[in-house]
């Protein structure tokens, strides 16, 4: 059987990207928002808004993960951004991709693997 869901939007809510600190802003609330925008949307047969324990890029989150690009430092706001430009219902937020160079110079514990 193939798999019935197109598209997979992996939110973080590890320690660091659901800090309480983080207020509203954290990757329980981010996954939360989105995956009750995506029900809104009428996509929830064919799109998975999911969690992920920890993506161990915690020196850039909110991460999230969706067709193996990395977007991080995410806002509720800027995480339908990225939804709306997957997705095709607005334009693609390319600059929210966290890019190799911030990778190699943070302390991710993906770095080290």
């Amino acid at each position: 059987m193939k798999y019935p869901f197109e598209k997979h939007f992996l939110v973080c809510i590890g320690a660091r990207c659901s800090d309480p600190e983080r207020g509203i802003e954290r990757g329980e609330c981010i996954q939360a928002e989105l995956k009750e925008h995506n029900k809104t949307m009428k996509r929830k047969a064919t799109v998975r808004v999911c969690t992920v324990s920890c993506l161990e890029l915690c020196d850039h989150g909110p991460n999230m993960i969706v067709d193996d690009i990395v977007y991080s430092h995410l806002t509720r706001e800027t995480a339908r951004e990225v939804y709306a430009g997957v997705m095709g219902d607005g334009p693609p937020r390319d600059d929210l991709q966290l890019s190799e160079e911030e990778f190699r110079a943070g302390g991710s514990a993906a770095l080290k693997k």
